[in-house]
């Protein structure tokens, strides 16, 4: 049998918002499943009922809206992700998407569980991987100190930076220049805009929204606009 491409879609901000319908649909077009996008909003699982139905509310809208079925889970903590008759709802779904919160509290809910292992099976299977803001950043390499310990290892060799072009927020102007240096040598750097996304073509990314992508590799440093690609 062929190889299967490992399908991804990440979001620097901006989920469940018109701007993201392009990028979706470009990703489900590639996908296995029965067409059908589950929802989790697990890295707001700390912040209360209100705001966690909310994120699963507004998903479940925006995907009605696209004439897609969307399914809410309810992974809101590590004995919800732990839950094998959950992790069975992500067998015939064509994506699972993760809403932003707190990637911590994300990556530690979901690290070793079954629903955790669903996400790797839909990936072997050609499903898509989306998240935005903390449901990007926990795709990316795993081991790598702050600011991108969330990662849990889909993209090895990838560490992920979201709203990246927030520079209001002093943590953001910080990280853009200090925290890609510090990343070991054999891994790359991947900085998304707000309301900007990248998805993957075959061995490649390409760029939706109205961002920048600033992808750094050593003393490689590229700005990638909508339609640019960048290798996988």
């Amino acid at each position: 049998m062929a190889a299967v491409h490992r399908h991804f879609l990440l979001l620097g901000s901006g989920e469940f918002e018109p701007w993201a319908a392009e990028a979706e649909q470009f990703a489900l077009s590639k996908a296995t499943g029965n067409g059908s996008v589950a929802i989790i909003a697990t890295a707001s699982g700390r912040e209360g009922d209100a705001v966690f139905e909310r994120w699963l509310t507004l998903g479940l809208h925006h995907y009605e809206s696209l004439g897609i079925i969307g399914q809410a889970l309810p992974v809101r903590t590590r004995a919800d992700a732990l839950d094998v008759s959950t992790a069975k709802l992500l067998d015939d779904v064509s994506m699972v998407f993760f809403s932003g919160g707190s990637p911590k509290y994300l990556a530690q809910t979901l690290a070793r569980t079954p629903v955790w292992d669903g996400v790797q099976r839909l990936l072997d299977r050609g499903g898509v991987f989306a998240g935005c803001s903390a449901g990007a950043m926990v795709a990316g390499a795993t081991g790598i100190g702050f600011p991108f310990a969330s990662g849990l290892g889909l993209l090895p060799a990838t560490a992920v930076g979201v709203h990246w072009d927030a520079l209001s927020a002093w943590w953001i102007r910080w990280l853009r220049d200090l925290a890609p240096r510090r990343l070991p040598s054999g891994v790359r750097f991947v900085g998304i805009a707000e309301r900007t996304a990248i998805a993957t073509d075959a061995d490649s990314w390409r760029v939706f929204g109205a961002g920048v992508v600033d992808m750094r590799r050593g003393s490689e440093r590229r700005a990638l606009s909508a339609g640019q690609r960048f290798p996988m």
